[in-house]
């Protein structure tokens, strides 16, 4: 989280995972003379000391391990330094004994963009046209497991939720009611032929993350659903909400997987790049979350320190990535 005070800004709440005594990236330089907080996981709920768990270099941004640190190390995860694993073959390959949080303070950065500028306004109008003069607005999830809140510490963290509380705060006279209609495991196929519950509800509002499945690594090397395929099956979605609602409709690229993971492919990438061209061809808004995820790992965050299960879904910090894509829409 991002609050903003005469010229500062607040970070709250990064998640770090720490490898021996390695230094960790945080994503923005702290001020030195600051305070600074760092805590454990929900497992061991410790707050640490700078110096004697942890050392910050404020100029490089970096923060490490000291040798006598009470900070769980990573090392320690039975699958670090695993390349091509399968998490089936491990009884727990979550990264929630490891995962830390940090507060600290930095100076005012930019925000960045995750969703189409040249359709932006019209969703804007069209939106607060909408929720505005309603008393009542109903607004469905749709996609896989990610868009069910999965890994989130609790239901009011997950993307969904969160954005569903800045539209209430935004909108204090509507009634903003949530309608999870997304399934864990599931992909673009099964969602399609899900369509009709979706139109059945009649939305004012409707948000379509799918493709962390569908690109899903084959033992042939082909993905879980093909590319066209999976363009084809997310563009008569849309077409088919608009075609029998009158709803606004968001579509959502997905985080990245784990590298190391058996099941990531090669051409992930290629799957949210198919959820832009959905978004200048039917003239939806694309709320661009692995535009966001790609900046935090130039930045030098680890897929570690963004996902809570090692392999495919977000953490807290990972939904609030999300989250940030949507509340763009709100400014």
């Amino acid at each position: 989280m991002r609050r903003a005070s005469h010229g500062l800004q607040e970070i709250t709440g990064e998640t770090l995972v720490f490898k021996g005594i390695e230094e960790q990236k945080l994503r923005y330089a702290p001020i030195d003379g600051k305070v600074v907080l760092l805590q454990g996981p929900q497992t061991i709920p410790l707050l640490f000391s700078e110096g004697h768990d942890y050392i910050i270099d404020y100029e490089l941004g970096t923060i490490k391990r000291t040798v006598q640190s009470r900070i769980p190390d990573w090392q320690e995860h039975p699958m670090y330094g695993k390349a091509g694993f399968d998490h089936r073959d491990y009884p727990d390959y979550s990264n929630a004994r490891f995962t830390c949080t940090i507060d600290y303070s930095t100076m005012a950065v930019g925000k960045a963009e995750a969703i189409e500028e040249k359709i932006k306004p019209l969703l804007l109008s069209q939106l607060h046209e909408r929720i505005s003069r309603q008393r009542e607005v109903t607004y469905v999830v749709f996609g896989d497991s990610i868009s069910t809140g999965a890994e989130a510490s609790i239901k009011e963290l997950a993307y969904h939720n969160r954005f569903a509380a800045a539209l209430r705060n935004r909108y204090p006279h509507t009634e903003i009611r949530v309608e999870m209609m997304a399934l864990g495991g599931e992909g673009s196929r099964r969602g399609l032929e899900r369509i009709e519950d979706i139109i059945a509800l009649q939305p004012e509002l409707v948000t379509i993350g799918y493709g962390m499945n569908d690109q899903n690594r084959q033992p042939d090397g082909t993905n879980s659903t093909p590319l066209e395929e999976f363009e084809q099956n997310i563009s008569e979605m849309v077409s088919r909400i608009r075609q029998h609602t009158s709803a606004q409709i968001i579509v959502i690229t997905p985080c990245l997987p784990n590298p190391n993971w058996i099941f990531a492919s090669e051409n992930v990438t290629d799957y949210a790049e198919a959820i832009r061209r959905i978004g200048y061809t039917s003239g939806v808004v694309v709320a661009d979350v692995q535009r966001l995820w790609l900046d935090e790992l130039a930045a030098g965050k680890t897929h570690e320190s963004l996902l809570l299960n090692n392999i495919n879904h977000p953490n807290d910090y990972g939904h609030r990535l999300y989250y940030s894509a949507l509340e763009g829409l709100l400014e």
